[in-house]
Formats: structure tokens, C-alpha cells, sequence
């Protein structure tokens, strides 16, 4: 039964991208979530039987990923090759699932955290007794020897591992056995698809959408806590560093056309109030400054208010763990103190990297500064401690556009680190030319077409977090020479990625991120 539960999980991966043909039943178009039970903290939903728009945004997708005309016939062509390496025997997509198979698959898992978590696959059948004997001919064909039980009015059948399957309702079932029950009794008890918090989250995402998941983040982490001795006996600290109690659900859609693949995420009530005042720890947000960084850069990526934020979140561990008395030893032992010299004049913050070649690969960090006197002050402490505490080589150094300016040699790298400060910015970067165009670049980025891909490849009222251009990126990794193995397998699909971009919206009480990659 573990090969059927590893069958399932092959067709739910490589099917989400197979077209629909043909009438479908009632039961093909069944709802997982009513079989799953409510107050479940983790679920995920595919549709395997796209249809209509969506079927052609899907196909639009895949022609570009995949190098083809005519992607259904690939698509076909890629399940049925994994089905042949399947420990279950030989098997094709369009004798052994096609026949059964609905429109929609969902999981779910409990525990976790454990070392092996509960967990069921479930998959809409539009003809129970064609799944069924799928189900008889995969343990037939694995010769393995099974147990057959019965819970309420379902009989299904559980290999030596406690892995079942079975047919309940109208999904085809695999699973760990003591979930396969609890399956049983939410199909004719309460079920997560009546549950008001999974009902509201999932409510806020695309109906063009080819999955979502769910996560009620509260319980998860309650969960994985109570797992932990340990951590159970500090769960009062771990509250206060990180109030997961406050966090409510978050839910996620996954969208796919022609342009783009994306991700979806939104989170509402408290919840997005806490993340939002993490700041740069969770990648929400956006700053104006990442527009500003060079116009050649092929990576980038920025935060808000990050002297706030380290602030929000050193006063969090200080609470939590006395980090408050660390912060008054730093500061005797160092002279840095962290609310003038760290949290007082950090504004914005950006980073970026650039050059495709070990000869020409450099990049920086640029902090915007709110305090003048203050970041002049923390410059030369900077400095200072280098020398000092960190027995390095520093020497004053001229930077163009820098009011001051020094760099840290190391041998074992080919370009110096280099920290300078001018123009209202503090920039820390590998290399003087890349410290310079922190400072004042000649050219932005927000000028530059990787930036004005971003924006389209994110759409709507997103603004770019983060962004990465792909042909940059494979390019960079090319000449680095003797690439993993895995990633010449991987080579194909990324060569038909324009770039990845994020960002992160509020809107009113809720927080809408979205991460999203261009097809070429």
C-alpha cells in the first residue's frame, strides 16, 4: 500500500497538469475538504481535470515549460513514464487512472512534526468501482499481502507499514490507518468544507485557481510544541518571541497562464498585524529604494523601516530571553548601543547582486539613513570594532560619491569588503565599484527592463520585494562550471523562466503576498 500511496501522490503531482475530456459524474467533481476533518491544520486541494479557461491557461503554461506543441501529448507522455518506474508494475495513465479519475484531489496531514505524520491522499473517483479495482490490481501486481477491515460502512485494505486504502464516499483513499478513519467519520459528521475559518480564508482566493492550501498556523505550532518536551516547557517564551496564539489562518492559491505561474497567499485579522511588524523576517512589504539600486543588478531585494523592525523584534527576544541584559553587555564590552547605533537611523534597506562571472560577480547592501548625526556616529564605531574586535586589516579607501569610506582586505577573496557612507545611505558591499553604485548609481534599477518584467510578471497593484532574473541566474551558475547533476535535469524548465518576483500588499485587515515567475 505504501507504492499505491506513492501512485496517488505521482498522479496528483503530474496529473495537475493533464486535460479533461469527456462527461464527468457527480461524484468526479466531489469536494475533498468534505471528507476532511474540521480543525484539520494543514490541507492542500489540486484540480486534476482543468476545464474550459482555465484548461487553456494550463496548456499555455505547460507548452512554454515543457519546449512542445502539443503539451498534452508531453504531459501524457511524462506520467506514464513515471508510472513505469513505480514500484507498483507497469502502468498507463489512460488504462489504469483515466478511467476513474475526477477533477479534484486534496491531502491532509496531522502530526506533522513527528518523525511519521498521519496523513490521507484523497482523489474524486468519477467511477468507484474503476478505482476500486485500481486499487486490487496495484496490491495484485506488488504482491504484497494485505489485511482486510471494515470502519462504519467502508471496507478498504492496510499493508504491514499501517498504510490503507479504500474507497469512501466518492474519493479513491490512501492513507496512514487511524486518519483513513477519521476520513470515514467527517464524510458523515463535520467536515473542514464546513468549518467558518477554512470556508473564510479560502473564500479571499482566485476562482481560476489550480490549487490552494491551508494552514491554521495557531494549532500547528501549539501541536509541534506539545511534541517537544523542551519547547513545551518554554512555550511562554516562544509566545512572546514569536505570538504564534494571535496568528490565524493562511491560505494560498496556485494560478498558472500562458505568462505566469504564482502564488497566492493572504491572511487576515490579527494575524497579518503581527506579521507586518516583522517586517524584513517575513518578506512583506516593499520599499521605493529597491528602484533605486544600480540598473544592472540581476538580483534585488528590499525591506521597509528596518531599524524598526529589528527593533519590534530584539525588544520581542528581550523580553522572552533576557536579551535586554545582552544588549547592556554589548555595549560595555564594544561601546555599541543598539538603539542609537543599530535601530535609531536604519531606514529602508536593499540589497543586490550583479555580474555573471567570477571576474565581474559583486554586490552590496544599501541602508537608507533617517539620522544623519546618528549613522555618521555608528560609521566610526563600525570601523572601529572591525579593527578592534574583529582583528581585521582596515584602511581608510576613496569611494566616489563618499563623504567616508574603508575596506577590509582578505586574501581569499578577489574584491575587498567595503563600507561607505554618503548620499543619505550607508552601503556595505563586495567591491569598490559596487559600493559607488550603491551610493548613487548611474543607472536604476527601476529603469530596467528585469525591474518592468517584475511589475508585469507580479501584476495587479504588487509592487517587486524581491526580484531575480532567470537568464542572469542560469548564466551565473554556467560559468561557475561543473554544475550539480540535478540541475542539468532542471536546466530545460528554467531556461523558460523570464523571472521570479514578490510582493506584498495590506489590504485593510488583511495581507495579500504574491510570488510569481515569468514564462518566456
Amino acid at each position: 500500500m505504501t507504492r499505491a500511496a506513492r501512485l496517488v501522490l505521482l498522479c496528483v503531482l503530474l496529473v495537475l497538469l493533464a486535460s479533461g475530456c469527456g462527461g464527468v459524474s457527480a461524484g468526479a467533481g466531489a469536494d475533498p475538504a468534505s471528507a476532511v476533518p474540521a480543525g484539520t491544520a494543514i490541507y492542500l486541494e489540486g484540480v486534476l481535470r482543468p476545464e474550459g479557461d482555465q484548461r487553456d491557461d494550463v496548456l499555455d503554461a505547460a507548452r512554454k515549460l515543457l519546449h512542445t506543441d502539443d503539451p498534452e501529448r508531453r504531459i501524457r507522455e511524462l506520467v506514464d513514464q513515471g508510472l513505469k518506474e513505480s514500484e507498483g508494475g507497469p502502468l498507463s495513465y489512460g488504462h489504469d487512472i483515466e478511467p476513474w479519475l475526477g477533477q479534484r484531489a486534496g491531502v491532509w496531514v496531522t502530526g506533522a512534526q513527528r518523525a511519521k505524520p498521519g496523513y490521507v491522499v484523497l482523489v474524486a473517483t468519477k467511477d468507484a468501482q474503476k478505482a476500486q479495482q485500481a486499487i486490487d490490481g496495484g496490491i495484485k501486481r506488488a504482491g504484497r499481502r494485505v489485511s482486510r477491515r471494515s470502519f462504519g460502512d467502508v471496507d478498504y485494505q492496510v499493508d504491514s507499514d499501517g498504510v490503507a486504502a479504500g474507497i469512501v464516499g466518492d474519493f479513491l483513499t490512501v492513507g496512514t490507518e487511524a486518519e483513513l478513519k477519521r476520513t470515514i467519520t467527517a464524510l458523515d459528521g463535520r467536515s473542514l468544507a464546513e468549518d467558518k475559518g477554512y470556508r473564510r480564508a479560502i473564500g479571499e482566493l482566485s476562482d481560476n485557481r489550480l490549487g490552494h492550501f491551508y494552514l491554521d498556523v495557531g494549532p500547528f505550532v501549539e501541536a509541534a510544541l506539545r511534541a517537544d518536551p523542551q519547547a513545551r516547557g518554554r512555550a511562554g517564551q516562544i509566545r512572546a518571541l514569536f505570538p504564534f496564539d494571535k496568528l490565524g489562518p493562511v491560505a494560498g492559491a496556485f494560478l498558472a497562464d500562458g505568462d505566469r505561474l504564482a502564488l497566492d497567499t493572504v491572511m487576515g485579522g490579527e494575524g497579518a498585524g503581527v506579521i507586518k511588524s516583522l517586517g524584513l523576517l517575513t518578506g512583506t512589504g516593499t520599499t521605493p529604494l529597491l528602484a533605486e539600486l544600480p540598473g544592472d543588478a540581476w538580483a534585488a531585494a528590499g525591506a521597509p523601516r528596518v531599524g524598526r523592525s529589528l527593533k519590534g523584534v530584539f525588544d520581542r527576544v528581550a523580553g522572552a530571553l533576557g536579551g535586554a541584559v545582552a544588549a547592556e553587555r554589548l555595549r560595555k564590552s564594544t561601546g555599541l548601543d543598539l538603539e542609537r547605533d543599530v535601530f535609531g537611523w536604519m531606514g529602508d534597506a536593499a540589497l543586490f547582486v550583479r555580474g555573471s562571472r567570477k571576474a565581474d560577480l559583486e554586490g552590496g547592501l544599501v541602508v537608507q539613513s533617517t539620522d544623519e548625526a546618528l549613522s555618521t556616529r555608528a560609521f566610526g564605531k563600525f570601523a572601529g570594532l572591525a579593527r578592534t574586535q574583529g582583528g581585521q586589516d582596515v584602511q581608510p579607501v576613496r569611494v566616489a560619491g563618499a563623504d567616508a569610506a574603508f575596506r577590509i582586505a582578505n586574501s581569499d577573496l578577489d574584491r575587498p569588503i567595503v563600507l561607505a557612507r554618503g548620499n543619505g545611505r550607508v552601503v556595505l558591499a563586495y567591491g569598490e565599484r559596487a559600493a559607488a553604485d550603491g551610493l548613487k548609481p548611474a543607472q536604476r534599477l527601476g529603469d530596467a527592463d528585469v525591474f518592468a518584467q517584475a511589475k508585469a510578471t507580479l501584476g495587479g497593484d504588487y509592487q517587486p520585494a524581491f526580484l531575480v532574473s532567470m537568464p542572469a541566474l542560469v548564466a551565473a551558475i554556467e560559468q561557475a562550471g561543473h554544475p550539480d547533476p540535478g540541475y542539468a535535469r532542471a536546466e530545460p524548465y528554467l531556461e523558460a523562466l523570464s523571472v521570479i518576483a514578490g510582493g506584498s500588499r495590506r489590504e485593510g485587515k488583511k495581507l495579500r503576498s504574491r510570488v510569481a515567475v515569468g514564462l518566456k
